[in-house]
């Protein structure tokens, strides 16, 4: 392969309006490892009287979701379920009563929950599924829209977006009565259950709690936290402060609480396990059955059963261990992202799946200038942002004429940024606004609140009882309170500038205000999230996709037809966050508020299910498939990479070969000696040495290794032949040519690639000829000039002379498709492909099953 480096500065379009389709945008990757479950988090010295929301929002304008001990993985006894990254749920280990209904429930799920003899989850259009093959009424699904589930013994319990909870089935001793008042979490154990209220202070009911209070130290404790945990009869709640409290029945294992700080924690049926604030692992309670095993490692979650325990690690797998071992594949990824967007003005800020804030576009007012602490929820406004630290606190930064920039006295639950000034809920309920008040848009009123929304000359909020309450300036009657129905209350609410949207629990959005360009009509459909700029909204629909209306000069009504799980606009653009875990923006970009920050490379290189870029510093990052270590970065400086199934090969600054990952055939063993160029097949790779000989190695069965004398210029290896160009340009290859893609070709060359069962190359006239299989058109060559031509397993893209890219043969993934831009270099292997663009970064397209075309970037 020819690596061509970049220049090393980033060509961005010029300023004004975003020119052309989103997809010239340089869409961001998040990373998806150590994304899963909850965000990392800063806690108070001491929990005082600070009720810390429970999970992090995921921007100004969406209401408050509930956390859970079993965010996407589950554990009970025999058996274990986890939501994958696509939202479908994958459960292994024994299944003695049809917990995971003779395979995997249909449907995606963002959350799921597993007992004794049923398990549960809840989809992403909020609807709970039950499945089981016996009970009493444990796989009935109640109506409503939920946001967590918890399985207990035999019965179930939700939270529903209200913030109330709904229990059902076994009730004999008082563990499915609904409690009253609004709740962020809820955890059932075999006969009680437990509340998290949105205050931060506990509720139980049920074995013990109804019955003989205090004989079982049941006692309720005091004091405010963040998140709970239910085993069999015993309850741990982790502090404000991150320290763990457990308590229950005297008869069974309740060792002393520990004393380090943590992030979350989980109970099985006789111990407990929390992942402390560095990622690491620790268990207490009965070691019978390895429910004190602490795995080694860096992990997001961990969830002891009776025999089977597992863990999620920071990178997306699962670890298991027990006496009942299983495990789902060591490849497959799991997870949720839990990181938000958040447009403003002309810049736009993310938070990082490390809590960490992330910002780009204008900073001329210090708006984007990120703060190094942790947060766990974001607001941009017009020229400053806000956000909520992990204490309840608030930090503002940025421009600060009308005083938006102060940071309040207090704690909140959430925050939102307008335009010259902010509003936020504290955790009492209440509202507190500050910053510009010429329309009394800081005026909060009295009552408590679910969320707020802050917005150009009003703001608006989401009362406990369901209403909308609004103040500050009424032209056009953006500011109309509206009550809503007995039946359909508001769930969430928000404030533009001329309009505002609310959205209802039946998923309906209703607008109201001034709306020349059709911004404050009533959208069609059922929506789970409702955002509003300027002139135009936007709603996050029940499937995923987005639906904007109002204006749209600048396209930001015009969004990408992805799956987003959040979204949120800005004065004039909007941002969302994919269902893909990339941001992508559209709309106004003249300060590149559109356009995410991106990861700079200089080299780009693929294998068959794994993807590599080399950075302008010489390491290197990889992606995709990991289940051999192929996608692990050794340290060190390298200029190029190439990989094949399960392998990886780099080339060293000093010219040396490093190879790692499947060495089944050899081809992971490195050869001594210094090369100029490498390329890797399926199971076997070779390089060019210094003196123009080439070098192969790996596996043999066609002869595919077997060399022939001669010097080289450049050499290609596909699946089971290999092909180079001999000094002179004349195109000789070795190998399997059942189709013909071995057939030595007289030239003259400049490059040649090989495929799976078809060989191409690039003539001295640039133009492209490919021989051998054609049984998809991955031989039937496109006219044109081009500067080089690679080979996948069934498709074929070429570079051409303008930079511009040029695909033929397989669609089956998309990999035969065109993109757009400008690229320096391409490189396919198996069904996809990754080029460097012209501007740095890294641009992969075709098959994604994992995650293989999704590059790290900088957020």
């Amino acid at each position: 392969m020819v690596t061509r480096r970049p220049l090393s500065m980033r060509l961005r379009a010029a300023g004004g309006r975003r020119v052309g389709s989103w997809l010239a945008l340089s869409p961001i990757a998040l990373s998806l490892f150590g994304c899963a479950g909850e965000l990392a988090s800063e806690h108070d010295a001491d929990d005082g009287d600070i009720a810390a929301i429970a999970q992090a929002l995921r921007d100004d304008d969406t209401p408050i979701t509930a956390v859970t001990d079993e965010p996407v993985l589950s554990v009970e006894r025999q058996h274990a379920c986890a939501v994958r990254l696509d939202g479908t749920v994958n459960c292994w280990g024994t299944y003695e009563n049809g917990q995971s209904a003779d395979g995997d429930p249909s449907g995606t799920f963002v959350q799921v929950s597993t007992g004794a003899s049923h398990s549960c989850g809840v989809k992403t259009n909020g609807d709970i599924h039950c499945w089981s093959t016996h009970g009493i009424g444990f796989s009935s699904h109640p109506f409503g829209s939920y946001l967590q589930v918890s399985v207990g013994g035999d019965h179930n319990c939700g939270l529903k977006t209200d913030g109330t909870i709904l229990c059902w089935g076994d009730d004999w001793l008082g563990q499915s009565a609904d409690p009253v008042g609004t709740y962020v979490q809820v955890v059932a154990g075999i006969n009680h259950s437990c509340g998290l209220r949105t205050d931060g202070t506990v509720h139980c009911w049920g074995n013990y709690f109804a019955n003989n209070p205090g004989e079982h130290n049941e006692t309720l404790p005091t004091g405010t936290f963040v998140q709970l945990t239910a085993g069999y009869i015993n309850t741990c709640g982790v502090r404000t402060n991150g320290t763990v409290l457990c308590w229950g029945t005297s008869g069974a294992p309740q060792p002393a609480n520990p004393s380090d700080t943590f992030v979350r924690i989980s109970s099985g049926p006789a111990s407990t396990c929390g992942v402390k604030t560095d990622g690491t692992v620790d268990c207490w309670g009965d070691g019978f059955w390895g429910g004190t095993t602490e795995p080694a490692g860096s992990f997001t979650q961990i969830n002891p059963g009776g025999e089977l325990h597992c863990g999620l690690k920071t990178n997306g797998t699962i670890s298991c261990w027990g006496p009942e071992y299983s495990a789902p594949g060591s490849s497959e990824i799991f997870g949720r992202i839990e990181i938000a967007v958040s447009a403003g003005d002309q810049h736009t800020c993310a938070l990082r799946p490390d809590s960490k804030v992330s910002c780009w576009g204008s900073d001329a007012h210090g708006q984007s200038t990120e703060p190094t602490e942790a947060y766990r929820q974001i607001a941009a406004g017009r020229d400053h942002t806000c956000g909520v630290r992990y204490n309840g606190t608030v930090n503002c930064w940025g421009s600060g004429a009308q005083g938006q920039n102060a940071d309040p006295t207090g704690t909140f639950k959430q925050v939102s940024a307008g335009e010259l000034h902010n509003c936020g809920v504290r955790t009492n309920g209440t509202v507190h606004c500050w910053g510009d008040n010429s329309e009394a848009q800081a005026s909060a009123p009295t009552g408590t609140f679910k969320q707020v929304s802050a917005g150009y000359l009003h703001s608006c909020g989401v009362t406990t009882d369901g209403a909308v309450d609004c103040w500050g300036d009424d032209t056009g009657g953006r500011a109309t309170d509206q009550a809503g129905s007995i039946f359909n209350t508001f769930r969430q609410v928000s404030a533009g500038m001329d309009h505002t949207c609310g959205l209802k629990e039946d998923g309906t959005v209703d607008c109201w205000g001034a709306g020349a360009y059709g911004e404050a009509a009533d959208p069609a459909g059922t929506f789970t999230q409702v955002s509003v700029g300027n002139d135009h909204s936007c709603g996050l629909k029940a499937d995923g996709s987005v639906h904007c209306w109002g204006r749209d000069d600048d396209d930001q009504s015009s969004p990408p037809a992805l799956k987003f799980s959040q979204i949120n606009a800005g004065k004039n653009h909007t941002c969302g966050l994919a269902e893909n875990g990339r941001v992508f923006c559209w709309g106004y970009n003249f300060s590149e508020q559109s356009s995410p920050p991106t990861r700079i490379y200089a080299a780009v290189g693929v294998g068959d299910e794994h993807s590599c870029g080399v950075r302008e510093d010489g390491s290197i990052d990889c992606w995709g498939r990991n289940h051999q270590d192929q996608s692990s970065e050794p340290p060190g400086n390298f200029t190029q990479m190439t990989g094949g199934v399960a392998y990886t090969c780099v080339l060293k600054a000093s010219g040396g070969v490093l190879c790692w990952g499947n060495d089944e055939y050899g081809q992971a063993t490195e050869p001594s000696g210094t090369f100029t160029a490498i390329d890797a097949g399926d199971y076997h790779a070779c390089g060019r040495r210094t003196d123009g000989t080439l070098q192969c190695w790996g596996r043999n069965q066609y002869g595919q290794t077997t060399v022939p004398p001669g010097s080289f210029f450049q050499v290609s290896a596909g699946y089971f032949h290999t092909c180079g160009v001999k000094i002179g340009g004349a195109v000789d290859c070795w190998g399997n040519g059942m189709y013909g893609q071995t057939a030595d070709q007289a030239g003259p060359f400049l490059q040649v690639s090989a495929g799976g069962s078809h060989s191409c190359g690039v003539k001295d006239d640039y133009s492209v000829y490919c021989w051998g299989s054609d049984s998809l058109d991955q031989s039937t060559a496109p006219s044109g000039s081009f500067f080089h031509v690679t080979a996948g397993t069934n498709h074929t893209c070429g570079l051409r002379t303008d930079y511009t890219v040029d695909c033929w043969g397989s669609s089956a993934d998309g990999q035969n498709a065109d993109p757009a831009g400008t690229f320096f270099t391409i490189q396919a292997s198996g069904d996809h492909t990754c080029g460097l663009k012209t501007d740095g970064t890294v641009y992969c397209w075709g098959r994604n099953q994992y995650g293989e075309t999704l590059p790290p970037q900088e957020l």
